[in-house]
C-alpha cells in the first residue's frame, strides 16, 4: 500500500525473512543508503517495514530490488 503526501510516498512491505535485529539493521542500512529515502521503520515482530521516500527519486520497485540484493523477499502488505 502506498500512501502519498506531497512529494513523499510511504510503502509498507512484509519481509518474511526478517527474523532478528541483525536482519532489521541490514535492511535499514541498505535502504537508507539509497538517495531519496527519508525514513525506514522496521517492525521486527510483525516482519514489516515502512519506507518513506521522494516520489521523484525513488520507486517502490527500487526498494524491492535493494531488499532482494540483500537476500530478502518483499511482499506488499
Amino acid at each position: 500500500m502506498v500512501r502519498q503526501d506531497s512529494s513523499l510516498a510511504t510503502v509498507t512491505l512484509a519481509i518474511p525473512g526478517m527474523v532478528c535485529e541483525g536482519c532489521a539493521e541490514k535492511i535499514r542500512d541498505a535502504l537508507t543508503a539509497i538517495p531519496g529515502i527519508h525514513k525506514v521503520k522496521t517492525k521486527l515482530w510483525q516482519k514489516q517495514i515502512q519506507v518513506t521516500f521522494k516520489k521523484e527519486t525513488v520507486r517502490e520497485q527500487t526498494v524491492v530490488q535493494a531488499l532482494g540484493e540483500q537476500g530478502f523477499d518483499a511482499v506488499a502488505s
